[in-house]
């Protein structure tokens, strides 16, 4: 037999959960995030400049969320590398750093390159906007600013390839 209180209680807190915001869905436009430049990687940007996501230009954006203690993220960095090589100059991406520290990030951008600039967000907007609670964590953004694809775990890469091509092409 069930409980009619209990029942309510649950059926209440549903309905006060569906007013939380919910990330952004494909064709979304995205916040105009603010970040600190912590390695360059080819932008011509200084350390410790500050850039939003409109500084980037009218190109498609990667959004790299990563950290140098993620084993998994090194495999995306050599993805998001690849595609920024391959692209020249008609995408941007950004690596951005995800509960890792600069002191850390660098040593690891050293070793292992950098053909783009990696930054940490100044309010977290983007982290809180997607809901990252994981990475690595890929985004791609329209050259309007609007999300193209999310994906999490390096997965679907030619999904990616698929959408950045059609996006660049536009």
């Amino acid at each position: 037999m069930s409980h009619p209180r209990a029942l309510a209680l649950c059926v209440a807190l549903a309905i006060a959960g569906c007013g939380e915001d919910l990330p952004p869905g494909l064709g979304d436009r995205v916040p105009n995030a603010a970040f600190e430049v912590v390695h360059a990687g080819g932008s011509g940007w200084e350390v410790g400049e500050r850039v939003r996501l409109s500084d980037l230009g009218d190109v498609p954006v990667i959004l790299d969320f990563w950290a140098s203690w993620c084993g998994p993220c090194l495999d995306q960095h050599r993805f998001v590398s690849e595609l920024v090589e391959s692209h020249q100059g008609r995408i941007q991406a950004l690596g951005v750093l995800y509960q890792d520290t600069p002191e850390n990030a660098l040593p690891w951008l050293a070793e292992h390159g950098a053909p783009y600039p990696t930054v940490r967000e100044i309010d977290g907007e983007l982290e809180e906007t997607f809901w990252v609670r994981g990475i690595p964590r890929l985004i791609l953004l329209t050259p309007d600013r609007r999300l193209s694809w999310d994906m999490m775990g390096g997965w679907a890469q030619d999904t990616v390839r698929a959408r950045l091509r059609d996006l660049v092409e536009r």
